[in-house]
């Protein structure tokens, strides 16, 4: 999950979905993760650990809210670096190969930019992932819609 808010609206449906599925949340803001660099010179912080947890799992799934039409900075830093996973850290790189990507996104109402998940796409066809779907989300009255609901049981069965 990568948002600004540990505990907002996308969290909300992070703890949804893991109730569907007993998955654990890695959330973005617990770990230290710098820009990516030509000079690679942030090797020490947390990403290369949290790409080794994760890369335990068949399915990735990326929560973000929708700002300004596209994936939150946080998000947009994490996928950034995996440039270093193809350049520094090949062996984890390959490990991207034959993973499912699943996107869910939360956006403050029910439009939809369908150009939003184009990044996601192309990075799971580029990566030899194979791309599984998204889910468009809102919360309506601090509520998790039932429409919202249904598009998750579905997506997440």
């Amino acid at each position: 999950m990568g948002s600004s808010r540990s505990d907002g609206n996308t969290k909300r449906v992070c703890d949804y979905i893991s109730t569907l599925k007993d998955i654990p949340i890695f959330d973005l803001n617990d770990y230290k993760i710098g820009y990516y660099d030509y000079d690679h010179q942030n090797q020490e912080d947390d990403y290369f650990p949290l790409m080794e947890k994760i890369l335990d799992f068949d399915t990735l799934i990326f929560a973000t809210p929708v700002y300004w039409y596209a994936m939150s900075a946080t998000m947009k830093t994490f996928f950034d670096r995996i440039t270093d996973l193809l350049k520094i850290r090949k062996d984890l790189g390959r490990q991207l190969r034959g993973k499912n990507m699943k996107v869910v996104c939360c956006s403050s109402d029910q439009e939809e930019f369908p150009e939003f998940w184009k990044p996601f796409e192309r990075s799971a066809e580029y990566l030899g992932m194979q791309y599984q779907g998204a889910v468009h989300t809102w919360i309506e009255e601090n509520e998790i819609p039932v429409l919202v609901k249904n598009r998750l049981k579905t997506c997440f069965k």
